[in-house]
């Protein structure tokens, strides 16, 4: 019982306290997760150009001298 008390309450301690931060996966086992999971691969499969994520690479003139 305090095994299955001890994993659920870990889930509400607050990231400066030492817990999950807020952009954690869910956990493994819950729909979330399989959610979490079929994005993930999705957005895998799209080409790194065409992704809202992707950053334009640094040049030699953006870095600080």
């Amino acid at each position: 019982m305090n095994q299955k008390l001890s994993s659920g309450m870990a889930d509400y301690i607050p990231a400066w306290a030492g817990g999950l931060p807020a952009d954690a996966p869910p956990r493994q086992g819950t729909p979330e997760y399989d959610k979490f999971m079929q994005e993930r691969e999705r957005k895998r499969q799209i080409p790194a150009a065409e992704r809202d994520d992707a950053k334009p690479a640094a040049t030699t003139q953006d870095a600080p001298h």
